[in-house]
This record gives C-alpha cells, structure tokens and sequence, in this order.
C-alpha cells in the first residue's frame, strides 16, 4: 500500500497511542472529508474550521473510548463531528429564537428600554444561578450545548433542559416587561 495513505489499522493504533506525532497522521488522514460534512451542515468556512478543531479536541480527549470492535473509525470520528455540528445548530436557532422574540413584540426601537437592549442583565439575575450560568454560556459566549456541558461537568440533557427552561422564565420576563412598556409608554 502506498506510504500517503495509511491504513485503518494504522489509524487507529495512531488514536490508541494517544501520542501527538500519531495524532497529526490521524488529523491529515480525516481532517478534509470531516471539514467537508461540517461545511455541509454548518455552511460558514470560518465556523467549520473552528468546529473541525474542536472535534479532533473531542476525538483526542475521548480516543480511550473507541472500540474497533463496535465499528470503523472513520464512522465513529464522524458522529463526534456531525454531533458537534448538530449542536452548533440547535445553538444558533435559540439565539435566533431569543432575537426574533423581541423584535415578534414591536417595541418602538427608539424607545429607552429598547435601547438598554431586551435581553438584559437585571432580567438574566432574575434567573436562578443554574440557569444564569447556561444562558451565559450558550448566549453570551457562544458555546456549543456539548462545550457548555464539559465546562459545567454535567449531562449534556441536563443543560439542555436548564437553557430550555430559562429561555421559558425569560420569555415570561419579555412578556411582562413588553405589558409594563405599554402600560407606562400608551403603546
């Protein structure tokens, strides 16, 4: 067999010995067909790029975890990345969904509450600390689900639930907020 194109075999050993040398031959062997599943899914080069690194972090961290027994390589790093991906997604449609829900209300853009920007602090410190947390990290820093989880140590459907349920308590604050602007501005 051709030298530039190694085996699976040989892969995988290069992921067993957790070695960075082994890890180089590994990234170059999947790094262009896993790039191209992510600008698939993610459609930003700039943001595949940064996804692609943090699954081959992901793969590097969890190389222990691959069994040859349970399936080829190439489709468990695939999962890893397609996983990655899918949370990047579902990451932007609530951003998406936490920004059209304020603009949904029609509040007068020049308005000075509008200016202080709807998605303030004094509403996240309404929160209780476990969902301030998740908000901060998902909305404000622009953290995967997954990441969110491996930064908190908790189950990714732990803060899964926990985002879901500030982003309820945060659009009951909308709503109220939305009926106290219109009760004190006549809107």
């Amino acid at each position: 067999m051709n030298a530039t194109y190694p085996t699976e075999e040989l892969l995988v050993c290069a992921l067993q010995n957790h070695r960075s040398a082994d890890f180089s031959l590994l990234y170059d062997s999947y790094s262009p067909a896993l790039y191209g599943v992510l600008l698939r899914l993610v459609k930003d080069p700039d943001r595949a790029e940064d996804l692609l690194q943090d699954a081959f972090i992901k793969i590097w961290s969890n190389s222990q975890n691959y069994n040859p027994k349970q399936g080829r390589l190439f489709t468990w790093l695939l999962t890893i990345t397609r996983n990655l991906a899918m949370d990047e997604l579902r990451a932007r449609k609530v951003r998406a969904t936490a920004a059209t829900y304020i603009y949904a209300h029609e509040v007068d853009s020049t308005s000075p509450r509008f200016a202080e920007g709807m998605l303030h602090q004094s509403l996240l410190s309404q929160l209780a600390p476990k969902y301030q947390t998740v908000v901060e990290l998902m909305y404000y820093r622009d953290y995967t689900s997954q990441e969110a989880a491996d930064i908190l140590k908790l189950p990714l459907g732990t803060v899964k639930t926990r985002m879901r349920a500030a982003l309820q308590q945060l659009k009951q604050f909308f709503d109220q907020d939305i009926q106290h602007y219109h009760a004190q501005y006549g809107a």
